[in-house]
């Protein structure tokens, strides 16, 4: 039997539901007690629910039917419980053991799908004002389902006993190397596994980090990403003469572009573009097509959505330019933007020669923390993982 436990993914502040909250939760192991389970739901108190199941690998028939009890008494305050990434064997327990005209939970295959459904049917009318809590719990969830999947990872690569081994593994490797858990279990999920035996990037050649000129030369360890990233926010904001800019990283994965560093725009803003796609903005439209972009009237040009646009004018963002950081084969790694409070910002040609150079530069040294700095972290991580095989309580 495995340990049950529950994990907060997301909890946000709602404005209009009947409870004025929404919170996600992740449930791990047998849910075996309905009493047990019913503590779980109540804990977070007035709030609407979305359940991820994905990591739960027994449900009672006494705790499906406290989930059922607990959907009827939550509908009577307002309340809705959406339950998401339910594995078949629960999913049959559930089926089984509702009454017949009873309460029924709403089954979903992801818990984006749940998000979705749930965003649409309780708040409808504010919709656009909810987007910007629609992209946190994006980027939430993003972050959820990549840790997730890295601690999957290594209990099948290393026969780690259960997820809490995993997710210490994650953080002490993460915090030795100046990584937060999430880049590193990005970094985990995307490099092909090592093979038996052998180092996991065998024969690599380690080289120096590359000389940037935004960057002050210090001697022992570079700095870490985000500080690097900060000191290529101020340099642009030196260069266009500004004081609000922001710095773009790119996820290959799925190429959504990810608030890194900012300065300058209001909590709104950085909330709304905190992930967002390579549609309805100018920096999305940089990334696709590869090149700058320069948008002089951000009240009237077609490079924004109205939503975009109404958050970008609240911010006192008139005028605008995107300037794509150049990575592997030609394509964009990230992006570094800066705003102008007034329409018809023109930018000299030394200045987009400037930015050029400085976005050259961090795409080189981005280039080298890659292959250097994370490698290391996972190279890490496997000796580490490996000393832990076949010993579950053995120190981090």
């Amino acid at each position: 039997m495995q340990h049950f436990s529950c994990r907060t993914v997301a909890e946000l502040a709602l404005p209009g539901l009947a409870t004025g909250r929404l919170t996600v939760l992740a449930l791990f192991g047998d849910a075996d007690s309905g009493a047990d389970l019913d503590t779980v739901l109540r804990a977070p108190g007035a709030t609407q629910l979305v359940l991820d199941l994905s990591g739960l690998r027994r449900l009672s028939p006494a705790a499906a039917r406290a989930l059922y009890r607990f959907a009827e008494g939550s509908a009577e305050h307002g309340r809705m419980l959406f339950l998401a990434a339910c594995p078949a064997d629960a999913a049959a327990v559930l089926a089984r053991t509702r009454q017949p005209g009873g309460p029924g939970c709403g089954l979903y295959a992801t818990v984006t799908d749940a998000l979705s459904v749930f965003l649409t049917s309780a708040a409808a009318p504010d919709g656009p004002h909810l987007r910007p809590y629609g992209v946190e719990l994006r980027h939430e969830l993003l972050a959820h389902a990549l840790v997730t999947r890295a601690q999957g990872i290594l209990m099948e690569r290393y026969g780690l006993p259960h997820a809490r081994s995993a997710a210490a593994l994650l953080r002490a490797v993460g915090r030795e190397h100046g990584l937060g858990t999430v880049r590193l279990a990005a970094a985990l999920g995307q490099a092909r596994p090592p093979r038996a035996h052998q180092p996991w990037f065998p024969g690599r050649i380690r080289l120096p980090p590359p000389v940037v000129g935004f960057v002050p030369a210090a001697s022992g360890r570079p700095p870490p990403l985000p500080v690097f990233l900060d000191a290529l926010r101020d340099a642009v904001c030196a260069i266009t003469r500004t004081g609000m800019a922001d710095v773009q990283l790119i996820d290959a994965s799925d190429n959504t572009l990810w608030l890194e560093s900012h300065c300058g725009p209001p909590t709104e803003f950085v909330n709304f573009f905190a992930v967002i796609d390579d549609t309805t903005t100018a920096c999305g439209n940089a990334a696709r097509k590869r090149r700058r972009v320069v948008v002089e009237d951000v009240a009237t040009a077609p490079d924004f959505d109205e939503t975009a646009r109404a958050v970008m004018l609240a911010a006192h963002s008139r005028s605008l330019q995107c300037t794509p950081i150049p990575g592997p084969a030609g394509r964009p790694q990230g992006m570094v933007s800066t705003h102008h409070d007034q329409p018809g910002h023109a930018y000299t040609g030394d200045e987009l020669g400037a930015l050029d150079r400085v976005a050259r530069e961090a795409g080189a040294w981005l280039d080298w923390y890659r292959t250097t700095t994370v490698r290391d972290a996972l190279e890490d991580l496997h000796r580490r993982a490996q000393g832990r095989q076949g010993d579950g309580q053995g120190p981090v």
